[in-house]
């Protein structure tokens, strides 16, 4: 009895000590490539002022009740190490009325070309690895095995100086305007031969044909989308645009800007 007793008692000592650890609070990082995605990161590069500014967008998947709702995020960057941290959707302060998804904006500003390893944190879920490629032509973001969030655009291309981009909108009775305007701009403008892909601002299908991003949910007329290579004067863009407002007043609607971050 003795003998069993002398064996036994290592074992619930092994088992106290097991019970004391399964205590602990600690949270552990979940490593779980099947878990439910919360956010959806995409590229951008801000044009403005000149100056060109490299950012990933991030936002929820799942709508909020306010349409100013943002993600507490941070990203830092030592040496060519870019690392992401994405934290819960804040409640505003003030709620802007309406449905929309909570959006946060990292940015990373000038960035040369080259390759960076880049981490991606979610909370208590293990880190997703991966690295950012930046080239002459175009921004390309690797994350082989994305945890909680979905990337939707890989591979940002980026939009060559002298570019002009948006759209012009119409009523059915400016139709006659809109192909006199297109007739015009070709006269100052050349065509944009650009590599099918994603823009940013906007997305040229293999098709040929061109998505604008929210351009379309900005008007609820039809639009004709625009992008042209513009190396003239920049008053003979301002003048044609101007004398076809003058003429056909709230008939027709054009939205356009250019590398330089100007809108006209």
């Amino acid at each position: 009895m003795l003998a069993y007793l002398s064996k036994m008692v290592p074992m619930l000592c092994l088992l106290l000590v097991m019970q004391a650890c399964n205590t602990d609070k600690t949270e552990t990082p979940v490593l779980d490539t099947e878990i439910e995605k919360e956010y959806e990161l995409d590229l951008w590069e801000n044009l403005s002022n000149q100056t060109r500014a490299f950012q990933i967008r991030a936002n929820t998947i799942k709508s909020q009740d306010c349409l100013n709702y943002f993600i507490e995020s941070s990203i830092t960057r030592k040496g060519n190490n870019i690392e992401i941290n994405l934290g819960k959707p804040q409640i505003p302060s003030v709620c802007e009325r309406g449905i929309g998804t909570a959006k946060s904006s990292l940015d990373l500003g000038a960035i040369s070309n080259g390759v960076y390893p880049c981490t991606i944190k979610l909370g208590q879920i293990v880190p997703s690895t991966g690295r950012l490629v930046v080239s002459n032509g175009s921004f390309f973001l690797s994350m082989p095995t994305p945890i909680g969030f979905r990337v939707l655009h890989n591979t940002l291309l980026r939009i060559p100086d002298n570019t002009i981009w948006g759209y012009i909108g119409y009523d059915a009775v400016a139709q006659p305007a809109v192909v006199q305007f297109f007739n015009d701009l070709a006269n100052i403008s050349q065509t944009n031969d650009l590599p099918k892909g994603y823009y940013g601002y906007f997305n040229l299908l293999e098709n040929g044909s061109i998505e604008l991003g929210n351009a379309q949910g900005s008007t609820d007329r039809p639009i004709q989308p625009i992008v042209r290579r513009f190396t003239a004067n920049e008053n003979d863009l301002e003048k044609l645009i101007q004398t076809y407002r003058d003429k056909y007043g709230q008939s027709i609607l054009i939205r356009l800007r250019n590398t330089a971050g100007k809108e006209y």
